[in-house]
């Protein structure tokens, strides 16, 4: 009986403790307050339509992707992107292209139909991680189209990989080099653009 009784209070012990108590961690690019910049007298009639970013492979996921030393992948189990990167990419490259495009207006594809010499732009991104080696690391190609009477033309497509070392170690530091991955990769699409522009 004396047993049975210890088992009993150690079964409600046992029962009563709490595990490891685990705080997930959501991460997104941090973006600055501007005044949105208004054009008097300038009337904007062509627009830029940017297809939602396409993600290929493992980093098609919300939790945030490490490459290590023997090409294996590690996918964290605490931390995680605050929305799909898809959509984080998309936005971003969106308000990075709505500054410096100034004589077009930047909309989601799909919600105007194209109009002659208005360009398409999409972003494929096959890699999305942390490097033991290189920090940040964005891989995948992008296109321009333009349309024309015919339909839409491939002006411009490029393999792009860029990598950013990290300022420090962690995930904070892992997400403010994507951040700046990114605004470099949407700074040579802008240069594209803006060269194709007439």
């Amino acid at each position: 009986m004396r047993n049975l009784t210890i088992l009993l209070v150690l079964l409600t012990l046992t029962a009563c403790s709490s595990g490891q108590n685990i705080q997930l961690k959501y991460y997104d690019f941090t973006y600055q307050q501007e005044d949105s910049a208004t054009t008097s007298g300038q009337t904007i009639t062509k627009y830029l339509h940017i297809n939602q970013v396409k993600i290929q492979g493992v980093a098609d996921q919300q939790p945030l992707i490490q490459i290590l030393t023997d090409n294996s992948v590690n996918i964290a189990n605490y931390h995680f992107w605050s929305q799909h990167p898809k959509y984080t990419l998309t936005d971003s490259m969106a308000r990075s292209l709505v500054k410096k495009v100034s004589n077009y207006k930047v909309i989601p594809a799909g919600k105007t139909t194209p109009q002659d010499g208005e360009f398409m732009l999409q972003v494929t991104v096959t890699k999305l991680a942390g490097h033991y080696e290189f920090g940040s690391l964005i891989e995948g190609q992008w296109f321009i189209y333009q349309f024309n009477p015919e339909g839409k033309i491939l002006l411009n497509s490029e393999l792009f990989s860029i990598s950013t070392p990290l300022e420090d170690s962690g995930f904070d530091a892992l997400i403010k080099a994507h951040q700046f991955s990114w605004e470099k990769l949407t700074d040579k699409i802008t240069g594209i653009i803006l060269s194709k522009s007439i």
